[in-house]
């Protein structure tokens, strides 16, 4: 299998200008050789898209005409950057950047692992709590229906000293910033755009990992989520989301004890989420979590 020559890199822009600015500008700064960076945007109402286009005139520049969402969006990317022979996709969230040597790393992992189909850096949270790791490798947990982040809260020194190796087998590939191999995307397929946001890259990872394609955490890769820490409870609408996609993970990848536990412990917590933020008068939750349920 070829080593790793051409990548581009996606920076998807949702009303995001200045965050997609700062990603943008770490991956043309800290990117290296072979590297093309495609700035797309899912129709912001703000007029952020054609701004960042103007602002990057030497950036190929991908409109979708609608909010796609994160997987939708992406997907486009995807495809344009399949169309166009790149050996790998690098996804970078509007809200993240690339540290300095993060893709090199990324691409020797996958050059000297010919079967890893994707891969990303460790994840640390912005300043001032960027020695504070939010994700640092993930598991899918099955009777949760989604990945989990290992080392989450945890100091990046600590952590990088404990995983000296060059690459560490994940079950749960995080999206945030994800480098995906583009022989892996034509054998099972990029994101699933009915997923809107939220746990696509762990449903990509588990057809990547059916396919026989490892996926892996580069704990020496360091990249930037621009998220406070500690990380803030999610939105409702998010709430919503999310439990909406692990149903539609467990739907389709979940069968027997593993499909009953999830549906066992998915309602139960429901109930128990839904009573307490109703004790809280929490009302926006409590419904959020009752039409995560029905739907």
């Amino acid at each position: 299998m070829s080593s790793i020559g051409h990548i581009i890199v996606v920076v998807l822009n949702w009303c995001a200008e200045e965050d997609t600015t700062r990603a943008i500008g770490s991956v043309l700064e800290h990117g290296g050789s072979g590297v093309t960076v495609l700035l797309v945007d899912n129709a912001s109402p703000d007029g952020s898209g054609p701004r960042l286009h103007a602002r990057f005139p030497d950036v190929p520049y991908l409109q979708t005409g609608a909010n796609l969402g994160y997987a939708g969006g992406n997907q486009r990317a995807i495809e344009w950057a399949l169309a166009r022979d790149a050996d790998a996709v690098l996804i970078v969230n509007d809200d993240a950047e690339l540290r300095p040597g993060c893709l090199d790393a990324l691409r020797e992992a996958m050059d000297a692992h010919p079967q890893l189909g994707a891969c990303a850096p460790t994840v640390v949270h912005g300043p001032p709590n960027s020695d504070r790791i939010w994700w640092g490798g993930g598991d899918f947990v099955a009777h949760k229906g989604c990945g989990i982040h290992r080392n989450a809260g945890e100091p990046l020194d600590v952590v990088q000293r404990a995983n000296p190796q060059r690459a560490v087998t994940v079950t749960a590939v995080n999206g945030c910033v994800m480098l995906l191999r583009s022989s892996a995307l034509r054998a099972v397929g990029g994101f699933d755009e009915s997923y809107f946001c939220y746990n696509e890259d762990t449903e990509l990872t588990l057809r990547l990992n059916a396919g026989d394609w490892h996926t892996a955490w580069i704990p020496h890769a360091v990249a930037v989520h621009h998220l406070p820490y500690p990380e803030p409870a999610p939105s409702p609408w998010a709430i919503t989301q999310l439990d909406r996609n692990r149903r539609r993970l467990a739907s389709r990848h979940l069968s027997g004890t593993a499909r009953a536990l999830f549906t066992t412990r998915f309602y139960t917590t429901r109930i128990l989420l839904t009573m307490r933020s109703l004790l809280r008068g929490d009302r926006a939750r409590a419904s959020a979590y009752l039409r995560a349920g029905g739907q």
